[in-house]
């Protein structure tokens, strides 16, 4: 059977977030990443014609990513508990040997191309306002602390992700997904209602 669009488009993807990763964005070639990927350049080009379209869609990928994973983390009864379920599925993203050195080619290239930087600021807000969107159901349950601005505490949880994943680019060796006990206590300690407060 031979693979459907989708297959294929996935198979180009995983290659370009291995040279990209391996090279950057601006070093990597697309005759590497037909290359990597097994593919004549006319199979890449058919679904990826530029850098640019490839470096999108890998955004675009991890913007959906995470948007699924808010949307088991709504379907969850318990905020705190989703939330630490969310925690350690990032980390286990992060992980990945390619996360760290993407993490930070995106960070750079947001800076250079204002097309990337909407993108990246885009899935930014979204995950912000997914994440505020949680908190506040966990303070009408009775399970985040009341006193704090979901907007800021989402901001604050997601400047400690970014600072892990850009950990993981200065140490290839550290094991992110072994943090996830050391985030289970801070986001309990950080989360959960003061004796007074619910």
């Amino acid at each position: 059977m031979a693979p459907s669009a989708d297959d294929r488009r996935r198979q180009i993807l995983a290659a370009a977030e291995v040279c990209f990763a391996r090279h950057g964005f601006h070093q990597a070639s697309m005759q590497e990443i037909c290359t990597q990927a097994n593919l004549s350049p006319g199979s890449v080009y058919r679904y990826f014609p530029s850098k640019d379209a490839l470096i999108a869609a890998l955004i675009d990928d991890h913007r959906k990513q995470t948007s699924s994973l808010f949307a088991a983390a709504h379907e969850q009864d318990d905020v705190l508990a989703a939330l630490v379920w969310m925690a350690g599925e990032i980390l286990r993203d992060i992980d990945r040997e390619a996360v760290g050195p993407l993490h930070f080619e995106c960070t750079a290239e947001s800076v250079r191309n204002p097309r990337v930087a909407a993108q990246v600021r885009q899935a930014d807000a979204e995950a912000v306002g997914e994440l505020a969107e949680l908190l506040r159901r966990g303070q009408v349950a009775g399970r985040i602390d009341p006193t704090l601005d979901p907007g800021s505490t989402a901001r604050t949880l997601i400047a400690l992700i970014d600072g892990l994943a850009w950990r993981k680019f200065i140490d290839p060796t550290a094991d992110v997904a072994g943090f996830l006990d050391t985030m289970r206590t801070l986001l309990d300690r950080f989360l959960t209602p003061t004796r007074g407060t619910s």
